[in-house]
């Protein structure tokens, strides 16, 4: 069993060579700036579900989590929004079968979504463009699956509300 974990983890560091990778730059976090707020949209796949991390959870659980950092808006509000911000988060597992030893690799997306309009041609607008992302690869026993996942998410959203936070600051006395 050790042998299959440390087979995966090795797999998962040479096809994934940046483990934690971020677009989190003075320009991504600019295209954060005087955002209204973002609607929170969570995804994972079956293999997700099945090791116990269901959508529908981290939604609510992201939703509770950026309560008093970012303006967390309804669907219907986003729609109303300009730019149409979305913040989706995106789970995929994968290997493993159902036994509780086995391993798991799985893959955290976090990124906010927005339509954007080209600046050489402003005819050109983009229903859904990723404006800032944070992702996460690891491999874990499926039965600290969840909790592990559950970790990963948590530390992708503190980074976005960090650039959420830096992005909106007050930087001018009196501004």
């Amino acid at each position: 069993m050790r042998s299959n974990v440390l087979w995966l983890a090795a797999a998962v560091a040479v096809l994934f060579p940046s483990v934690a990778a971020a677009q989190d730059t003075e320009w991504n976090r600019y295209t954060l700036e005087n955002l209204a707020g973002v609607y929170i949209r969570a995804e994972a796949d079956a293999t997700c579900e099945a090791a116990g991390v269901s959508a529908a959870t981290v939604q609510a659980e992201a939703e509770a989590a950026l309560f008093e950092a970012v303006t967390v808006l309804t669907e219907q509000q986003m729609l109303e929004t300009p730019g149409l911000p979305e913040l989706r988060i995106t789970l995929e597992c994968a290997g493993g079968e159902d036994d509780v030893d086995a391993a798991l690799a799985y893959s955290v997306s976090v990124r906010v979504q927005q339509a954007v309009q080209m600046i050489r041609d402003n005819q050109i607008t983009l229903s859904e463009a990723v404006t800032w992302y944070a992702t996460q690869v690891g491999v874990a026993e499926r039965g600290d699956a969840a909790e592990r996942i559950e970790e990963t998410i948590g530390a992708k959203l503190e980074e976005f509300t960090a650039a959420f936070a830096a992005a909106n600051a007050d930087d001018e006395p009196g501004r």
